[in-house]
């Protein structure tokens, strides 16, 4: 069974980033150790610059270890540096559609 073609460069990216995220290990060592690395460095850059800078790389070494070890890819922000920002955009677009459809009693899209 053929799948359709992304829509836009967009959805190409989404799409290219899940498959490069498809062991288990390496979307927990992601979502679960390294995304909440990056996302606490960034609350604390104001107050804490080198604590950030530590919680960055540490949030990263996490994730490419996830990859070279378990995906046995190359990291996904390495072929296309625009990644985290492509995925946080499509990470808050889901949870906005996400939150309408709830305040909307399911109705719409």
């Amino acid at each position: 069974m053929a799948t359709a073609a992304p829509a836009s460069k967009f959805e190409a990216l989404v799409a290219k980033y899940r498959v490069d995220h498809t062991h288990p290990v390496n979307h927990v060592m992601h979502i679960g150790v390294g995304w909440p690395m990056v996302a606490a460095a960034l609350l604390l850059l104001p107050f804490k610059p080198l604590w950030s800078v530590a919680l960055i790389l540490g949030g990263y070494a996490v994730m490419f270890t996830g990859h070279f070890v378990f995906e046995k890819n190359t990291p996904t922000i390495l072929k296309h540096p625009s990644t985290p920002f492509v995925m946080a955009w499509s990470v808050i677009r889901g949870l906005c559609g996400g939150l309408a459809r709830l305040a909307t009693g399911g109705r719409g899209r």
